[in-house]
């Protein structure tokens, strides 16, 4: 579908990649109880103070805080998918399924 996933700009993600990261990354891991959105933007170095307002913010209505930490990385460091994807499968975050699925699906 895409020639190179990993060169696409976040602001360019397909609704259906997206939609796969958001429903893998807003809920904790089953066996870890993490929230990979929270690891993801602690692997890119977000500020605590943004990762704070992005939990609290989620707490307090239906928004998603990926969707909301996708924006930071691509308006503020001008992430690409395959940067974030590298992440996902690195050992601070450790959600290579994801990738993986991310990889299946855009093809």
């Amino acid at each position: 579908m895409y020639s190179n996933i990993a060169d696409l700009a976040l602001c360019e993600l397909p609704p259906t990649l997206e939609n796969i990261l958001i429903k893998k990354l807003d809920v904790p891991h089953e066996f870890k109880g993490e929230y990979g959105w929270k690891k993801l933007g602690e692997a890119f170095e977000i500020d605590n103070d943004d990762l704070t307002y992005l939990e609290t913010a989620y707490k307090r209505s239906v928004g998603s805080p990926t969707k909301e930490l996708l924006e930071i990385l691509d308006k503020t460091q001008r992430r690409t998918l395959g940067e974030v994807l590298n992440k996902l499968k690195g050992s601070h975050v450790n959600r290579p399924d994801v990738a993986w699925l991310i990889h299946v699906r855009q093809k």
